[in-house]
């Protein structure tokens, strides 16, 4: 980042610089690009990262439990096994800041046999091409997938990720998404509808989607204001059954 830009104050937008590292997730992008987490994207603390997402409106209990499987250091698979590892840590081992705090980089968050994965919305496959950046081919895609134009319902969610698993499938000899990984795959976008999503029926407004993995900016221009009522594991437990239901494709 460069040096004007460093001390901007926390909750201002500005979008990484080219040293700046990110993520394959546009809502981590957004934490950082915001100074919720440190807008470098390095050393990113537990208990930072843990905050900023209950400040964009998980609860306790689901913020932390995705820190803690994220800052778990990561276990290399067998060869022949690539799936078959104990868990999602995406920390090197001993991984640490000054302060002996276990810290992550953001483009860690994209490292093999992880929690990244194939078949995202708006990421290239890795053997396809770039899975950490923006592809805006798949982005544009997925901003067409609206049925009402307007915003993306639970269903166009879920018929999105299926329909992008059979043109993956189609076009990937080598696709790596079983159904664990489905169910994090869903859970990715149902995270989107609970955060983000207006009413009952979690509603997701086009230009919210557009701020979010556009500019990868949170929409507060667009109107959007963290929740009132945290984001419980239960309910995004039932989100994420809501979004598989419409995207199961196995």
């Amino acid at each position: 980042m460069s040096p004007e830009n460093r001390h901007l104050p926390k909750g201002e937008y500005h979008r990484g610089d080219g040293d700046d590292l990110r993520s394959p997730c546009p809502v981590i992008n957004s934490l950082a690009n915001h100074g919720y987490i440190a807008r470098n994207g390095r050393n990113v603390t537990a208990n930072e990262l843990k905050v900023a997402l209950e400040q964009i409106g998980l609860g306790f209990d689901t913020a932390t439990a995705l820190v803690k499987i994220s800052f778990q250091a990561h276990v290399d698979p067998p060869a022949d096994k690539p799936r078959d590892t104990s868990n999602f840590g995406m920390r090197d081992t001993d991984q640490v800041n000054d302060d002996g705090d276990a810290v992550i980089n953001l483009n860690q968050l994209g490292r093999p046999h992880a929690i990244e994965h194939d078949v995202s919305i708006t990421r290239q496959d890795r053997a396809l091409g770039d899975c950490i950046n923006l592809n805006t081919d798949l982005y544009q895609q997925f901003l067409q997938s609206s049925e009402d134009g307007v915003s993306f319902t639970i269903a166009d969610l879920g018929k999105h990720r299926k329909k992008r698993f059979e043109e993956q499938k189609r076009d990937n000899p080598t696709i790596d998404l079983d159904k664990r990984m489905h169910y994090i795959a869903c859970a990715e976008v149902g995270a989107i509808a609970c955060v983000f999503g207006k009413g009952p029926l979690y509603h997701v407004p086009k230009e919210y989607i557009e701020a979010i993995f556009g500019e990868e900016r949170l929409p507060f221009k667009e109107g959007w204001k963290p929740r009132w009522i945290k984001v419980f594991l239960p309910e995004a437990g039932a989100m994420v059954l809501g979004i598989s239901y419409y995207a199961w494709p196995f």
